[in-house]
């Protein structure tokens, strides 16, 4: 999924980026510049392998696994 960016988001838990925030179903995080946006988007949301090693990502895994 596209979002403001233009990226391909890998998260299954984002919803869509805005100018300096990323919507996802933990909520919002904000950021003071789009570069740190891009970084941390870089590093977890669109990343194939480590989505998984955001703190919002795996606190929600979590919580669908002890809820199923």
């Amino acid at each position: 999924m596209a979002g403001y960016s233009h990226k391909t988001w890998a998260c299954p838990f984002f919803h869509w980026d805005e100018r300096l925030c990323v919507r996802c179903e933990g909520g919002c995080m904000s950021f003071p510049d789009r570069e740190a946006l891009a970084e941390y988007a870089d590093r977890y949301c669109t990343n194939l392998q480590d989505w998984k090693s955001c703190t919002v990502a795996a606190n929600l895994l979590k919580y669908y696994e002890r809820t199923e």
